[in-house]
């Protein structure tokens, strides 16, 4: 008599994160015209009815992958170090290693096509918000309302990021020593 294999189903939570890994995989690699349900769920190792059952298709997939990159970018901006200039520093910095290692995952974040859970989406904000806050307890940031200095911060970042991702520096212009003095402008323009 053959010895029986047995056979272990993939718990749910492991199909789940399973496919999202290969989903934010597969969205950097191959663009949006490229995540398919079949092209996850074969990279995923599991059937393309496992996209449908966690995410309902392509564009619950999508959203949970939004999601998933809000989480990661919030986690990278939520930097610690005592000087409140070198926290919203390194925060920026972090800020534009994250687009640029995922810049389709970013560029989605940012549209209104895909809708990430609206609490991990303002999580991030509200990252960037403490770190204000932070300067501002300290006495190095001016003291303004927080959530209007977030906003003109994530905007100056934002802005400098979306022109590099775009190509559309002026090759006289390095895009790193660029950065930089976009964060000396918004670092100047916060201090007390």
């Amino acid at each position: 008599m053959a010895p029986t294999r047995s056979t272990r189903r993939t718990p749910a939570t492991e199909v789940r994160t399973n496919l999202i890994a290969s989903g934010r995989r597969i969205l950097e690699r191959d663009g949006v015209a490229g995540l398919t349900v079949r092209v996850v769920a074969t990279d995923a190792g599991v059937a393309p009815m496992g996209v449908y059952n966690h995410f309902d298709g392509k564009e619950g997939l999508l959203d949970a992958l939004v999601n998933d990159a809000f989480v990661e970018f919030a986690h990278m901006i939520d930097v610690t170090d005592d000087d409140a200039r070198e926290r919203l520093a390194h925060s920026g910095r972090a800020y534009r290693e994250f687009a640029l290692r995922y810049p389709v995952a970013y560029s989605l974040m940012f549209s209104r096509e895909h809708h990430p859970d609206s609490d991990v989406a303002e999580h991030a904000f509200s990252v960037l918000t403490e770190h204000i806050r932070y300067g501002q307890n300290a006495g190095l940031l001016m003291k303004t309302d927080p959530h209007q200095a977030t906003m003109q911060v994530w905007s100056c970042v934002h802005g400098a990021v979306a022109l590099e991702l775009a190509g559309t520096h002026p090759p006289t212009i390095d895009p790193v020593e660029n950065y930089e003095h976009v964060l000396a402008v918004v670092l100047r323009g916060l201090s007390a």
